[in-house]
């Protein structure tokens, strides 16, 4: 399964605020629900981490020839999701030290975050920092509930 690292963390972090099944999204038709439900019920299954589009953005609506046109304004200097999103991911890849081309399980994905779990502040850093706590605090909840610890 290919998959971006920030939607890897997503998952797991509302996996912690209590989702158990996730659904699909009806308005933006693309493939959350499908990727989570699958790393949610398969903690071995074979991760590949991009910054490009992965299989959750694959069908999705406002994937244009492999980029995300959907427009982001809430975050200065950013204009669309892709470049926020590109710019997540390669902070994700460097603060955690993950490697684009390695395999990693689901399962042994997320202890690597959690045990470094504080590196997400470095991540979010154009969010509010309520909000990066509350992604922090879910993110933490999710994982160890994953892990089964």
């Amino acid at each position: 399964m290919i998959i971006k690292p920030h939607h890897f963390l997503d998952i797991i972090k509302l996996y912690g605020a209590g989702i158990d099944v996730f659904v699909p999204d009806q308005q933006m038709n693309h493939d959350f629900y499908k990727v989570a439900n699958e790393i949610i019920a398969h903690p071995e299954a074979e991760l590949c981490l991009t910054k490009e589009a992965d299989d959750i953005c694959q069908p999705c609506i406002k994937l244009e020839k492999g980029v995300c046109v959907d427009p982001l304004t809430k975050y200065p200097g950013f204009f669309q999701k892709d470049s926020y999103n590109k710019t997540l991911d390669q902070r994700m890849l460097e603060v955690f030290a993950l490697d684009e081309m390695k395999t990693y399980s689901a399962k042994v994905l997320c202890a690597i975050l959690y045990q470094n779990a504080e590196k997400i502040f470095l991540v979010w850093q154009e969010e509010a920092a309520d909000a990066v706590q509350k992604r922090y605090d879910l993110f933490c909840i999710g994982a160890k509930r994953y892990l089964g610890l």
